[in-house]
């Protein structure tokens, strides 16, 4: 019975660090400890290998050795707002406006950390600092946009856009986000011009190809969209964001077989992803896959136990399959989670007249009608 399967996810052992890692390492043992340059080419090389974390604690060593230079806790500051770690980032972005209070750049970095942090308030008055101190840096009025649009301020984002882009009109990341914010807007073709611009400026960037290509494919243009998802993959081919949209693409066309191959490589990059299970669930069951669909919808289930979709999604195939009680298991707990679903409410039915549960089928029919005839 599907409802028993045992299943076991295979994960692979990490491998090593890059060797230019290990030889950074190597450097900063014994009396290497002490010299900062050992310490910054470690940073650096982590930070090339991904290592965020890495690359926090060598800056962190190369910031402590010079301790009345702003430029090494700045770059420690920012390896670990990319780690994770917003108290000490704000931390080392503080020392460095203690150590130089006029650079521009140690109140774009203090209010980057500060908005992540939930400080919109004190954000927003380094980001106008930023912008005082140097009016007419484009990098400025960039990074204010991107807070306000973080946090749906979407007026002000737009306008600090447009004067970075007046400041700097090859700007892509400027032209890339506008583009972003454009479609939120409503304004599809503009978008759309705005984010072909910044693939027109940096036609290797991965990342621009595969927001073009979520535009195209919230508009269901999918053939335009497996196009830039593509050449995103082609450009940087552990790209997970890139191949989990090039699957969904496949499988919003109907082409299950290539949305399986896609989500399964999405799978194996971001084996943590519950969105990514569920998914390949989504297309293994469309294609008839149902013990697969089921190990993947309970691998979503595992990373994210609330999500009723999953649940849904396995009661339609115990359904399917006849299998009643599990399908009844899954329906209820769908409605546990989502009580203003109609659907489970009218698939449970199905599943209590398979039962032979009369009355409970009625009242759970009676319930679907007043929720779908209120939608």
């Amino acid at each position: 019975m599907l409802g028993k399967l045992d299943w076991r996810r295979n994960r692979k052992p990490k491998p090593g660090p890059p060797r230019e890692v290990q030889e950074a390492e190597r450097r900063v043992r014994g009396r290497g400890a002490t010299d900062p340059g050992n310490w910054r080419r470690l940073a650096e090389a982590c930070s090339d290998a991904g290592d965020h974390e890495g690359a926090f604690n060598a800056y962190r060593r190369y910031a402590d050795l010079l301790p009345d230079d702003p430029g090494p806790a700045l770059r420690c500051g920012i390896a670990a707002r990319k780690a994770g770690a917003i108290p000490e980032a704000i931390d080392y972005f503080s020392r460095c406006l203690a150590l130089a209070p006029d650079e521009p750049r140690h109140h774009t970095q203090y209010a980057k950390a500060l908005d992540l942090a939930g400080m919109l308030d004190e954000a927003l008055v380094h980001h106008r600092k930023a912008i005082e101190l140097d009016p007419m840096s484009a990098e400025a009025h960039y990074h204010l946009g991107v807070t306000c649009a973080r946090n749906d301020r979407d007026e002000e984002a737009r306008a600090a856009y447009l004067q970075a882009l007046e400041r700097d009109p090859d700007f892509a990341r400027a032209h890339g986000n506008l583009g972003v914010l454009l479609d939120r807007c409503g304004e599809f073709e503009q978008a759309i011009l705005e984010l072909k611009k910044a693939v027109s400026l940096e036609p290797e960037r991965a990342e621009w190809h595969s927001n073009l290509g979520a535009l195209y494919g919230e508009h269901k243009l999918y053939d335009d969209a497996i196009e830039e998802f593509a050449t995103a993959l082609r450009l940087d081919p552990r790209n997970a964001e890139a191949r989990y949209n090039l699957g969904i693409a496949f499988l919003d066309r109907g082409m299950h077989e290539e949305a399986i191959t896609e989500l399964r490589r999405a799978a194996e990059v971001a084996p943590e992803s519950a969105r990514v299970h569920y998914s390949l669930g989504d297309a293994y069951q469309k294609k008839g896959l149902y013990t697969k669909a089921v190990k993947e919808f309970r691998a979503a289930l595992e990373i994210f136990p609330d999500d009723p979709r999953c649940y849904y999604s396995l009661g339609c195939i115990y359904n399917r399959l006849d299998d009643v009680d599990e399908a009844i298991t899954a329906f209820e707990r769908t409605i546990a989670l989502a009580p203003d679903n109609g659907r489970a409410y009218y698939r449970l039915g199905i599943a209590y007249d398979k039962k032979g549960a009369t009355n409970e089928a009625r009242e759970a029919y009676r319930r679907s009608e007043q929720l779908l005839g209120e939608t």
